[in-house]
């Protein structure tokens, strides 16, 4: 009933470098979820969150799951890059947000490198392992709606292990992967994945967590980084067919991140973002992937949004593959032609789509 899966988070108290920093007694009831769930987690903190911690997971019989880590942050490989994210910031910092520091950053950033080590010791004997923030509110609240006492332990035991499973948050453009953008890249957060969750099998996992700990120095580097979120653009093509995506936003990452269910409206416009600045090959995934799970009967969403995401596919494959194009045409005439309610919504702009369909029939 375990799941195959190590999962690895931290938890320390960086009020003594920032007093705008959670307290660790909000820090640990945001966790207390998270350190209720049955399965196999790493654990690294300083000793006084261990000790709290530990104390959690023994009245929940679950020590034997767990191992703890204990170390202070100034121990972390990131924080070799104390000072260089110091200057860095002195110099260029146009998302200063008083809720952070340079520490709580560099921790960000040293999840890469946590999960790389735990895959390497493997302490449970797994063959999938990955990473999940502390901070994941009152039962899961921040990364997740309606939270079952199954949600995560579902996702540990059926993400596969040859792929790197992630949640898509936004689009951003492409040229922002090249060194010259970056000072334009960093100017506004720009949201491009959920970092607090990531499963993964051994291998992929090390080839794109090592990578991403090279974005990660890059960047430091050159005299930018906030979060560890942005690093991922750089890898979303390089392994396009090794990434599993998910897509919606934070509090819908477990309800979403081995099918779609919930907020579809938001999974809509990252499509339509998709089909706008013309990434077709991501947009078609985007829109099967609800198609697929409303034409299953896996989720019911309104007539007029399926059809959005009829189109948006349509679209797409127009683009990416016309012979497929011509295919999926044909699928959408005959639900106009079998379901009234989807004629109905071909009908409000009827003219619009068929001057659109002709193009591949």
């Amino acid at each position: 009933m375990i799941p195959d899966c190590t999962l690895v988070t931290c938890c320390f108290d960086l009020t003594k470098y920032n007093n705008k920093s959670r307290n660790l007694e909000d820090s640990l009831q945001k966790m207390k979820a998270l350190l209720e769930v049955p399965c196999y987690i790493v654990i690294f903190g300083d000793n006084l969150t261990i000790n709290i911690i530990k104390q959690i997971r023994d009245n929940n019989n679950l020590d034997s799951l767990t191992k703890y880590i204990i170390c202070q942050p100034e121990e972390l490989e990131s924080f070799k890059f104390l000072d260089v994210v110091k200057a860095n910031r002195e110099k260029y910092y146009p998302t200063k947000d008083e809720r952070t520091c340079a520490e709580s950053h560099l921790i960000c950033c040293n999840k890469f490198e946590l999960v790389l080590r735990i895959i390497k010791s493997n302490p449970f004997k797994t063959s999938k392992f990955g990473w999940i923030d502390s901070n994941i509110g009152v039962n899961f609240s921040k990364i997740c709606t309606n939270y079952k006492n199954n949600m995560l332990l579902n996702i540990l035991d059926k993400c596969s292990n040859d792929k790197f499973h992630l949640q898509i948050l936004n689009v951003n453009d492409k040229k922002y992967v090249n060194q010259e953008t970056l000072s334009e890249y960093y100017n506004s957060y720009k949201w491009v994945v959920c970092g607090c969750l990531f499963i993964t099998g051994k291998d992929i996992g090390i080839q794109i967590l090592d990578d991403l700990q090279n974005i990660f120095i890059k960047h430091t580097l050159l005299g930018y980084g906030h979060g560890e979120e942005m690093f991922y653009l750089e890898i979303l093509d390089k392994y396009y067919d090794k990434i599993h995506r998910s897509y919606g936003d934070y509090q819908h990452i477990l309800n979403n991140f081995l099918n779609i269910t919930t907020g579809l409206n938001y999974v809509k416009y990252i499509a339509n973002r998709y089909m706008s600045m013309g990434y077709y090959k991501e947009c078609i995934d985007c829109c099967s992937k609800v198609i697929y799970q409303y034409e299953n009967y896996n989720i019911e969403i309104s007539y007029d949004l399926y059809f959005d995401f009829l189109f948006y596919n349509y679209v797409s494959l127009f683009y990416y593959d016309n012979n497929k194009a011509k295919e999926f045409v044909k699928h959408i005439l005959k639900l106009i032609n079998t379901n009234p309610f989807i004629k109905k919504e071909y009908e409000k702009n009827k003219i619009f789509y068929d001057n659109q369909f002709k193009f591949a029939l």
